[in-house]
């Protein structure tokens, strides 16, 4: 009994000290965790949302919507993530005892490059279109080509370039003068490129190769922003954890530092004490005439007995202290709170299961070598009755094998196939024009893709795959310099202000159709790429139905051109060509190949696929200032009596407001929304379009809305 003891004694300290140095002492657990909580996504859908958190950028001299919706295009998640990671293991490393004390720093060198990339990129786009002049002489193309690369270095496309025809010995020169600008890594990078394209005399190709590295954004601001920076890329906290060693919980770090530099010793005492404890069992069995693998057996089992006993003590006595952040009083904003909340459970799940895991082993382990022992004594005992062996055998055997072949022949996914529509068996049968769809307003301006101002976070194609159904786009011919003064002229104050150098000259022409908002130097998506994307989330996902509703600035034959270049012909739907028609059902849109809806808003095109929605359909006002403003379902353009309806349900701010969009994306409120539609309008919503569709809870207020779930669920 009391090596027994000795035994459980001993493994508890190693059960313990092994669950430690895989979840608390390693940065794959704090790095796994915050990413199965989706805590990076969160901070732009949860965090930034917050009243509490707007409410602290108040002071500031432009609108806050303009920076929470544009932060992420700046600061990814991913960049997000990489900062965090650096910080967890140079914690982590101390824990572990590899390093003595932490100073708490930042290499900002990923957010200069997000900076910079999101500047050259639409820099890059302004050279492709000014005025040239003829040069007759190397000396008098060079002066001209370090003109307009001073330039650009300022963030100014140049107002006129060069040209001349270069032999390979002029390029040469012209070389020679300009990538003495450049660091040797970037000029070995763009020299290549360059002199191909002035050697075929596309000068504004090479300014666009060239002048980016030059261009770091806002300068100045970078400029200063580095003086202050250890080695001008790295951010110093000035905080220490040795600085911060009065506080209590800095000192269990510290306990927890110091412990860490012994766990070896622990570990081999533990190991020791258990080898020592388990050869006394085993002696002592011999002594006493038994079984000395049962002894082993049944000593395995007290230890996992003994690690269950310790678990449910734990348990009870080390609660979760993550959870009284999101009790009233606490001080973090709520969106802070929850997903720290989340972060704890799930990191405390991960202690516990890992604790759980090694004591199931142990248990096991017990289990098999008295199991093992037990049968072996049984068939000794059963010698002599051969007829009983059989059956045994038999058993043994057949009844496993029944069961496994059982299991094989009727798998439960197998047996539960089942013909879905949108999800759902339910919403086969229904006409198209009888079904709500999840939609997004200005899906292609997203911070995935880079837009300034975005109104999304997920790529289109992501969009998708959080359940929106409707893509509310723009195509634009290339936006020209008169059109960019028209927008500019239209913003406040502060948005020109900080919109206008990024759009000065506005030199570029681009060929083709743009998915853009307002101007296409803010971001752009290649129209027929971007439908190549489309159709293929369709072939991915074949019981899905999309619609796509075009503001169309472009003529109706050139987005024809572009469904049919991208392989959609097949795929698009024809509407019905009375509008009053009856549409097919989403099971017939799916057998026949035919999933995917497109409308314009202004065109409409007899006897194409493409019609215009308002032939169709009608929409409610889409200036709303205030929540009140989304609570009505006037009819702003097409007929009350048409089958389709469209609710545009978003603020219009001075850019879309992420705040905003968690009170008005909520289920409820856009379930009460609806109802008030089908109440007055007497008619379903078809169509519920956001901003933001990754905030809220917009796909769940469209299963309530149609039928497939309660309307008693989540707010």
């Amino acid at each position: 009994m009391a090596l027994t003891l000795l035994v459980v004694l001993a493994w508890l300290p190693l059960l313990v000290i092994l669950t430690v140095r895989a979840t608390v002492l390693s940065p794959n657990y704090y790095t796994q965790g915050l990413t199965r909580v989706h805590a990076y996504d969160r901070i732009y859908t949860e965090i930034l949302p917050d009243p509490a958190v707007d409410d602290l950028m108040a002071g500031l001299p432009i609108d806050r919507t303009l920076i929470t919706a544009n932060l992420r295009t700046v600061l990814p998640p991913s960049t997000v993530e990489g900062l965090t990671d650096e910080q967890i293991d140079r914690i982590v490393g101390y824990l572990r005892g590899d390093q003595n004390n932490v100073v708490l720093t930042a290499d900002l060198r990923p957010l200069f490059a997000n900076i910079s990339g999101l500047a050259n990129r639409y820099i890059a786009g302004e050279l492709g279109a000014g005025a040239t002049y003829q040069v007759s002489s190397v000396s008098d193309f060079t002066d001209g080509v370090l003109a307009a690369l001073d330039a650009v270095a300022a963030g100014k496309p140049p107002k006129n370039l060069p040209t001349m025809r270069l032999r390979p010995q002029d390029v040469d020169l012209v070389l020679d003068a300009v990538l003495t600008r450049l660091d040797p890594a970037t000029r070995a990078t763009v020299e290549a490129p360059a002199r191909a394209l002035l050697l075929q005399g596309d000068v504004a190709g090479a300014l666009a190769v060239l002048g980016p590295p030059l261009f770091r954004g806002d300068d100045q601001a970078i400029a200063r922003l580095r003086g202050k920076l250890v080695d001008g890329t790295v951010l110093d906290l000035g905080v220490s954890l040795s600085d911060l060693s009065h506080k209590p919980t800095i000192r269990a770090v510290e306990r927890l530092h110091d412990l860490s530099q012994r766990l070896p010793v622990i570990i081999l005492a533990s190991v020791l004490a258990m080898f020592g404890g388990l050869v006394g069992v085993v002696t002592v069995a011999r002594g006493r005439g038994r079984s000395p693998v049962r002894a082993v057996g049944y000593t395995a089992l007290a230890a996992g007995a003994g690690s269950l006993l310790l678990g449910v003590v734990m348990r009870l006595t080390l609660p979760n202290p993550l959870t009284a952040l999101d009790k009233p009083g606490s001080k973090l904003p709520p969106g802070a709170a929850h997903v720290l909340t989340d972060f704890g459970a799930t990191a405390y799940r991960g202690i516990e299961s890992d604790f759980l895991r090694l004591t199931i082993w142990m248990l096991v382990i017990g289990g098999v070598i008295t199991g093992v022992s037990l049968l072996v004594a049984l068939s000794t005992r059963l010698e002599r009755h051969a007829r009983w062996r059989r059956v045994v055998a038999t058993t043994v055997v057949v009844i496993p094998t029944l069961v496994g072949v059982t299991w094989a022949a009727f798998p439960g996914a197998a047996a539960d196939a089942r013909v879905v529509c949108e999800g759902s068996a339910r919403l086969c049968d229904r006409p198209y024009d009888q079904v709500s769809y999840a939609a997004s307003h200005n899906a292609m301006a997203d911070s995935e893709d880079r837009f300034l101002g975005p109104g999304q976070d997920p790529s289109i194609v992501h969009q998708l795959d959080l359940g929106v159904r409707g893509l509310l786009i723009d195509v634009h011919h290339w936006t020209t310099p008169e059109e960019v003064q028209t927008a500019l002229d239209g913003l406040t104050p502060s948005e020109r202000t900080a919109l206008e150098p990024l759009t000065r000259g506005a030199l570029s022409t681009r060929p083709g159709l743009w998915l853009c908002h307002d101007m296409c130097q803010l971001g752009a998506i290649d129209l027929t790429t971007q439908l190549r994307a489309i159709g293929d989330w369709l072939n991915r996902n074949p019981a899905e139905v999309v619609t796509v509703i075009i503001q169309d600035e472009a003529p109706a034959s050139e987005i024809i051109g572009a469904v049919e270049a991208a392989g959609l012909g097949r795929t698009v739907l024809t509407p019905p060509a009375d509008p009053g028609g009856a549409w097919p059902t989403l099971g017939q849109m799916i057998s026949s190949g035919h999933r995917l809806v497109m409308f314009t808003e202004s065109q409409d095109t007899p006897g194409s696929f493409l019609r215009s929605f308002y032939r169709y359909g009608s929409d409610t006002p889409f200036d709303a200032r205030t929540a009140s403003d989304l609570t009505g379902c006037a009819v702003k353009r097409g007929s009350a009596e048409a089958r389709l309806l469209l609710v545009n349900h978003w603020l219009t701010t001075a850019a879309p407001s992420r705040r905003a969009a968690l009170a008005d994306n909520a289920s409820a409120t856009v379930v009460a929304r609806a109802r008030t539609c089908e109440d007055v309008r007497h008619r379903r919503v078809n169509f519920v379009a956001v901003d933001f569709v990754n905030i809220g809870d917009l796909t769940h207020a469209i299963d309530i809305l149609n039928g497939l779930a309660p309307a008693s669920g989540r707010a």
